[in-house]
């Protein structure tokens, strides 16, 4: 079954706590990952039984009821949450699943102590045979819970007026000094970029977007459906290397938001808005160069000559997402952006419209987490090529343009492609 639009039902103060709760069931789950990857089981469970709790209490909000300060959820509880959102089945399934957590397992766990008035040190690890496969097991049962909340999530968030919200150029304050850099993204700046999007129209004629310029800071409140980086291969940091910048971006994904990057490949160059000034993204050291001795008058001038290319492994791209694109091939003539015919995947529609566009940096190949939004056969690239897709990282997407958006026609055919994934594309993105 899809899931009811309820949000926009609820009061100001509800919609609110709702967006806080499934936020926070997201990154919870997002951190429980983490702990699992780095072998730390204990605060794994931990940070599932905070993601498991804040499911429950997300849906309840959003079925316009309340719940009981506690922890644990009831059958009682279960039977609040709206048959608009859980089936019956589904009910079933996730109170069986937020059922299997023990309270003494959760209590010891998360807060120390088997029950209140208890003088039990045994520790939780040794306690429950908290080891690598269990854990495993618990966190891919729970994580059924929020890819099921992330359906249901989505459903809410695209129900227009969508809150999109646009890269300002700051990363927290106006003492900044706001990125002013666009590499292969000049056509539109961040504000008219703004305006341009509050000028959208549903198929019933009313706005399709709420748009707002935000810095990168907010990204961590949940309020924004989408994101849009106007600053094509560049973001606003920090520093001149990866940073909170970068980490909030990648954290926003995780938990839901989808990225959309306007041109070229994203987190090539760091804008620094403490001194002004952009910089090359990678941690990547030239092997392949050599010094040079050279002359100035009888004074010996040494000069360093880098001669190898930057590899796909260093780019943030890569590291991340594990995305390798098409760069340069002078050897086939392939140097810039390339003018080719491209063509709309279904994700978009069923009108699969054809056009020309300037591709540049182009995904050379699918994976289980690339869905594909644009394809083009030009044979430049050996075969087919993926000039904008959706790229999975944790429960959000990253929209890849690999288009040069120096020029009008490849910014509207970007802004059709939002508004395409804004009106159908996001039923696809949640299967």
């Amino acid at each position: 079954m899809n899931p009811k639009r309820l949000l926009n039902n609820l009061r100001k103060d509800q919609q609110e706590y709702y967006i806080f709760l499934a936020k926070e069931c997201f990154s919870g789950f997002r951190n429980a990952e983490y702990n699992l990857n780095v072998y730390s089981y204990l605060s794994c469970y931990a940070w599932l039984f905070h993601s498991s709790e804040f499911f429950w209490k997300s849906l309840t909000i959003l079925s316009n009821n309340y719940f009981d300060p506690k922890h644990d959820a009831s059958e009682a509880d279960m039977a609040k949450i709206s048959s608009d959102l859980l089936s019956d089945d589904e009910r079933i399934k996730a109170y069986n699943i937020l059922s299997a957590f023990p309270k003494i397992k959760r209590d010891l766990v998360r807060y120390g102590y088997y029950e209140k008035g208890t003088n039990v040190t045994t520790s939780p690890q040794a306690a429950f045979n908290l080891d690598q496969e269990n854990t495993e097991v618990d966190l891919r049962k729970v994580s059924w819970l929020i890819n099921k909340l992330r359906e249901i999530h989505y459903y809410q968030i695209f129900d227009p007026p969508i809150k999109i919200g646009i890269l300002s150029g700051y990363v927290q304050a106006r003492k900044e000094k706001p990125c002013s850099y666009y590499p292969h993204s000049n056509y539109r700046k961040s504000v008219q970029w703004m305006l341009d999007l509050k000028d959208v129209k549903n198929d019933n004629g009313f706005n399709l977007f709420q748009v707002s310029l935000t810095p990168i800071s907010n990204l961590s409140n949940g309020a924004f459906s989408i994101i849009i980086n106007p600053f094509g291969e560049a973001y606003p940091e920090l520093s001149s290397a990866e940073g909170v910048g970068l980490k909030t971006i990648l954290s926003y994904i995780q938990d839901g938001g989808i990225f959309v990057n306007s041109g070229g490949q994203p987190f090539v160059y760091s804008w620094d808005v403490n001194t002004g000034g952009h910089n090359l993204v990678t941690n990547f050291i030239p092997i392949s160069s050599y010094v040079e001795s050279n002359y100035d008058g009888a004074m010996p001038v040494l000069s360093r000559n880098e001669s190898l290319a930057i590899p796909q492994e260093a780019l943030v791209l890569k590291i991340y997402f594990d995305i390798e694109t098409e760069w340069d091939h002078p050897e086939k003539e392939i140097v810039g952006p390339i003018e080719v015919e491209i063509e709309f995947d279904e994700i978009l529609g069923n009108d699969k419209p054809k056009t020309r566009a300037k591709v540049y940096r182009p995904i050379r190949q699918l994976s289980d987490n690339v869905r594909p939004l644009v394809h083009c056969h030009e044979s430049l690239w050996g075969g087919r090529v993926y000039p904008v897709a959706a790229i999975k990282f944790g429960r959000g997407f990253l929209i890849y343009t690999g288009m040069n958006l120096d020029e009008e026609r490849e910014y509207k055919i970007l802004l059709d492609i939002v508004k395409r994934l804004s009106l159908v594309g996001y039923e696809v993105l949640v299967v």
